[in-house]
């Protein structure tokens, strides 16, 4: 380990990357600060001059390190030029004149163009412009290709994700893709195509071959199969379907459907095998030349040619340039160390993209590869890094069971060095990973990629022959397809779990590394059982950390349009009421928002599960939770609703046998743990039939009281102004401390009547940023300012958390917005 850690360059990578993490996770630093590296770089030469070299590495660790800081900060909080197109974010109807810098992204939703802009139009006036902005087009529409130059009309906007902890920021996504300004169009906002070509003619001649081989893919097989050849080869899932995608994640099989280091580490095996076993024909050559190296020089153009077809994205550039480096280790007589190679191939990626360090594909990548280097070689003795480039001559028998040794062991090996990362990105571990990957990465790398690449090099020249292997192909591919759909209906094939925490990885890394070790004395081994030790406790906090809460905790969630609350009672009880919801349905905000914000809590449990009302905005994401997380009882209005998604959630509660609770005015609800609930509203009404519906579902919405000691809580759904004139001539106890504003800040809700009943001292607004209803209504934002009322809301300051006590209340805002 000691030799390892004292190579020069690991000391170098982990000082940098120490830098891009804490660079991650600061303020904005400002551009002053240029000035210390400046001084330092300036004090390292003079201590290399004087021979100082020493105190000059100390000096150069600084260096790196605040280099790290800077390279990350110049993505998350760049010095925008006057002339940037993100300084249009905002601003009315403008016309946009850029060329498609990239491949552009099809998927069942639309398009996304990645656009260098070159000039704004605005009131008649051509400004010249710079940067990138993201557009986005409805399905349908293209096609679009590299290098063409269009004029769009659109409206421009700072990128926004949802805000909440544990969640996916999408703004810094997009940041570290150089993109500060999106945009939507539709066909009606129409474009002008202004003409093609623009840009290095190189790529732009790649590009018409990868459209030529997107055109024979999908006309010599049909989807789904066509879908994933499209993925192998040009790194193009978007037409995968969902279920698809979905068999993949359950089967730990997904980072198939990327191109990434695994695909690479085909290519480049066969390639170079392939051209080490023609330069060995010749004795010529073997006896004048090193076929190694001359093999490993020619894969080299392949990987580069592979690379550009493949997309040239971000991550298949980064899966590129670690193979290439590996082979460059073979030219140069350094293949032996290839920890060494491996952390220099990481360095260079990091030193040209600085925000790869937060990709999960390069987390997973870098993590799969040192875990074999280090530990296979400890756990099997007989496998030698020199083995795998020169092997001696043994029998077949012998050469088979080494193999398949090797290959247990290293899957076991990669799969266990991945897990916490895998559980940090996705909340989920899938159980036969480990078979499913030793039978079903043999089956695509060296069965269907082959065949797909040849089928493709040949569509150039021998049409009739590419035609007949892409269909063995995809022939091959759809009994992948079923095998996998197959292994992902097995019971717990993939289990969900909980956000790991910091340490927990750490605990988790460490044990892992010291197994290989624990031969090496008594201490080794006394230091892995209290690191045991210390993740039991780790367990055991966690599982019995909420029966000690004594506060109420009630989070707004940011979903978008839409509502969506979690309430934490004393002791550990919890309630969800309602799961937000898009109106297209096709980003599932239980799966891709609410989830990962409770499992970043460590919540696998919901005891009550509420739905105010069945409108999309309250009920869509409901479905992936009751789905996957345990649930006590479901709570409703009572009203039956013939819409699919309702139906759906149905069927979901029955199948998984939960108990149901139709809640309205005469309902009495137990205490819980201190926090007494009241219903107000609906009235009980007999509308459960399907075929007899309410004039209004928001005004049938729930309204849920919670009182906790001398803090109340009133959740006024999206009741409207009939529901709260009723309320309050029933002259119902609707005084409360924080209120849910009702209807998102309708100007059908909030009517000074009802608001003189409740006077909050806070008040929540769950809306959406640009929604389709223009909300709030100002006129009822002031009504709450008229009252003193402080008022917090989602889409300006993400999730909203409540605490009380009992007496006092502390609300805390996910961003630091002004209320």
């Amino acid at each position: 380990m000691d030799q390892k850690l004292g190579l020069p360059l690991v000391p170098v990578f982990l000082t940098y990357v120490t830098g891009l993490v804490v660079g991650h996770f600061s303020v904005a630093i400002p551009w002053q600060a240029w000035i210390v590296l400046w001084i330092l770089l300036t004090l390292w030469i003079s201590l290399m001059v004087l021979k100082r070299a020493r105190w000059g590495s100390w000096v150069a660790f600084g260096i790196l390190f605040l280099l790290g800081i800077f390279s990350i900060q110049s993505y998350l909080h760049p010095k925008h030029s006057r002339r940037d197109v993100s300084a249009f974010n905002g601003s009315d109807r403008i016309v946009l004149e850029g060329t498609i810098d990239r491949p552009p992204d099809y998927s069942r939703d639309g398009a996304q163009l990645f656009i260098r802009c070159t000039e704004v139009i605005l009131s008649n006036r051509h400004i010249p412009v710079n940067g990138f902005t993201l557009l986005f087009l409805k399905e349908g529409a293209g096609p679009f290709h590299r290098g063409d130059r269009y004029r769009f009309t659109c409206k421009l906007y700072s990128p926004r994700g949802f805000r909440n902890p544990g969640g996916f920021s999408y703004e810094r996504h997009l940041a570290f893709e150089r993109i500060y300004s999106i945009g939507y169009l539709s066909e009606e906002q129409g474009w002008v195509k202004l003409g093609a070509g623009f840009g290095n003619p190189v790529l732009l001649r790649i590009e018409i071959w990868r459209d030529h081989l997107r055109d024979f893919l999908e006309k010599e097989n049909f989807p789904p199969s066509s879908s994933l050849l499209k993925a192998l080869v040009l790194g193009e899932r978007g037409d995968i379907p969902e279920e698809v995608q979905e068999h993949f994640v359950a089967t730990g099989t997904a980072h198939l459907l990327a191109i990434s280091g695994d695909q690479f580490g085909i290519v480049a095996l066969l390639s170079f095998s392939s051209l080490l076993w023609v330069l060995k024909r010749s004795e010529y050559l073997l006896l004048s030349i090193s076929v190694k190296k001359w093999a490993a020089a020619l894969t080299i153009p392949l990987i580069l040619l592979y690379t550009f077809i493949a997309g040239g994205g971000i991550s298949v550039i980064r899966a590129a340039i670690m193979v290439i480096v590996f082979f460059l280790s073979i030219l140069f007589d350094r293949e032996r160390n290839l920890l060494h190679t491996l952390v220099l191939a990481a360095f260079l990626i990091l030193i040209f993209s600085p925000p790869s360090l937060f990709d999960v594909s390069f987390q997973l990548s870098f993590l799969a590869v040192l875990s074999i280097l280090y530990i296979v070689p400890r756990f099997i003795p007989a496998f030698r890094q020199e083995d795998t480039l020169s092997p001696r001559k043994i029998s077949w028998q012998h050469t088979l069971w080494k193999y398949i040794r090797l290959s247990l062991v290293t899957t076991l090996v990669a799969t266990l060095g991945t897990a916490p990362f895998v559980a940090l990105h996705f909340n989920r571990i899938s159980l036969i990973g480990f078979v499913t990957n030793l039978v079903i990465i043999p089956w695509v790398g060296f069965l269907i990629v082959p065949l797909a690449l040849a089928a493709s090099l040949f569509s150039f020249f021998i049409h009739p022959l590419a035609s007949l292997l892409i269909h063995l192909a995809g022939f091959i591919t759809g009994l992948l397809l079923q095998g996998v759909a197959l292994f992902a209906s097995f019971p717990f094939a993939s289990l969900y779990v909980s956000t790991p925490t910091l340490f927990e990885m750490i605990l988790f890394y460490l044990l892992l590394f010291l197994t290989v070790h624990l031969q090496e004395g008594w201490v080794l081994r006394c230091v892995f059982l209290g690191l045991c030790l210390l993740l039991i406790g780790d367990i055991a906090f966690w599982n019995v950390r909420d029966r000690f809460e004594k506060h109420l905790t009630v989070t707004f969630l940011d979903v978008g349009q839409g509502d969506s609350i979690l309430v934490e009672f004393p002791q550990g009880k919890r309630m969800l009421i309602d799961g937000g919801g898009l109106p297209e349905g096709r980003f599932d905000i239980g799966k891709n928002v609410i989830a990962p914000f409770l499992r970043e809590k460590k919540i696998r449990r919901i005891d009550y599960l509420v739905l105010t009302h069945a409108d999309p905005d309250h009920i869509l994401g409901l479905n992936f939770i009751a789905s996957t997380f345990s649930i006590g009882q479901f709570w409703h209005n009572g009203l039956a609703t013939e819409s699919e998604a309702f139906l759906r959630l149905e069927k979901t509660l029955s199948k998984r046998k939960i108990e149901r609770l139709a809640l309205n005015h005469g309902v009495s609800l137990p205490s819980i743990h201190g926090v007494q609930l009241s219903v107000f509203n609906p009235l009980a009404e007999n509308w459960g039939s399907k075929n007899r519906m309410p004039p209004s579902l928001n005004n049938h919405s729930l309204v849920l009281k919670l009182q906790f000691k001398d803090v109340s809580f009133l959740l006024a759904g999206d009741i409207e102004k009939e529901a709260e004139y009723r309320m309050v001539r029933a002259d119902e106890p609707l005084k409360a401390d924080v209120l849910k504003i009702p209807h998102h800040g309708s100007a059908s809700s909030s009517t000074p009547f009802f608001l003189e009943k409740v006077r909050p001292a806070y008040a929540i607004l769950s809306v959406g940023e640009r929604n389709i209803g223009r909300l709030p209504n100002q006129e009822v934002l002031r009504r709450y300012q008229d009252l003193g009322c402080k008022v917090f809301r989602t889409d300006r300051q993400g999730a909203i958390t409540v605490a009380a006590d009992g007496e006092k209340i502390g609300v805390t805002p996910f961003l630091n917005a002004n209320p």
